[in-house]
């Protein structure tokens, strides 16, 4: 904390309870919610590969002596208790990181706290884990932006320049596996691409999602340029996202049958917390509140206030 405070090292703490609480919910609140709710309530069929294979598929096969199921169940209506256990368990470790971002107010997250309270080994495994985290987190996140974006241009119909849509070539916005897959598909899949020709240089074939490149560019440059006007910035998108989200709710809830709620745990608590599982994702972010603490104003009362609050905000979401 003495180093943190040096001048030369010092940070400008500008960052007050509602930005913090924003910085939260907008880490939260993006592919996870929007996306993998579908995919914890169908469940997944993978192939017949141990690698792939859940752990908790294994525990369940052994207890109960069952075959071993490749993949992951759907937990059906019941992905609503997922979000509940998942929200439950990220309370508990929200807590932990309000303690100790108020106790320890120096940016590092859970790298810093590691590193006081266990040492520089586990310190170096941690930031290693963190790294991987949010690297997995941001592509995720960019990929998924990307996908909207390209169905956003792809239904903008400017009579006088693109009467049908901006489309782009398939090698510019998927990654090589993707674009691969979509060429052999053809047919549908293809009408959003102006091209399906894969480009190869030097044998070598190119493929790239540009626009998940440019989106993580542009957020970076965002970053660098200071706290304020990044905080700004996110508070401004948060308020869009949570806007979005009360909309869907708000008329989705006329469209609601409980009737097909039945049988509302379909594949057993397996499918709970297979789902809960997946749904996890959606809740990491709330962490990267603690990173801020360099930055905030009052640490000690309003890292708290940001971390629990939006973790709150987002599982009533």
């Amino acid at each position: 904390m003495a180093e943190a405070a040096a001048p030369e090292r010092q940070m400008k703490r500008a960052l007050g309870p509602f930005a913090l609480t924003c910085i939260g919910i907008g880490a939260i609140i993006g592919t996870g919610i929007f996306a993998l709710a579908g995919t914890a309530a169908a469940g997944e069929q993978l192939a017949a590969s141990i690698w792939k294979t859940p752990i908790l598929n294994f525990i369940q096969s052994w207890m109960s002596h069952a075959p071993l199921v490749f993949g992951r169940p759907g937990a059906g209506p019941a992905v609503m208790l997922s979000f509940v256990v998942a929200g439950v368990a990220c309370g508990f470790a929200a807590l932990c990181y309000a303690e100790l971002a108020s106790m320890i107010p120096v940016s590092g997250s859970a790298y810093t706290y590691s590193y006081a309270t266990l040492g520089e080994l586990i310190a170096w495994i941690i930031g290693w884990d963190l790294i991987l985290e949010y690297a997995v987190g941001n592509m995720a996140v960019a990929v998924g932006w990307s996908g909207y974006f390209i169905r956003l241009c792809g239904s903008a119909h400017i009579p006088w320049l693109f009467p049908d849509g901006i489309k782009f070539p398939v090698w510019s916005v998927n990654d090589y596996a993707t674009a691969k897959t979509i060429v052999s598909q053809g047919g549908e899949a293809l009408a959003n691409y102006s091209s399906a020709t894969i480009p190869t240089i030097a044998g070598y074939p190119i493929a790239l999602n540009l626009p998940a490149l440019l989106i993580v560019a542009a957020v970076t440059v965002l970053l660098i340029y200071g706290i304020r006007e990044s905080a700004r910035t996110n508070s401004t998108i948060v308020v869009i996202k949570v806007s979005v989200v009360v909309f869907v709710i708000a008329f989705g809830a006329f469209l609601v049958h409980p009737t097909n709620w039945t049988p509302f745990v379909p594949t057993g608590i397996g499918g709970v917390m297979s789902g809960a599982a997946i749904v996890f994702f959606a809740f990491i972010g709330f962490d990267a509140v603690s990173t801020t603490a360099e930055e905030t104003k009052n640490p000690q009362r309003d890292m708290p206030i940001g971390i629990i609050a939006s973790l709150i905000i987002c599982t009533i979401l």
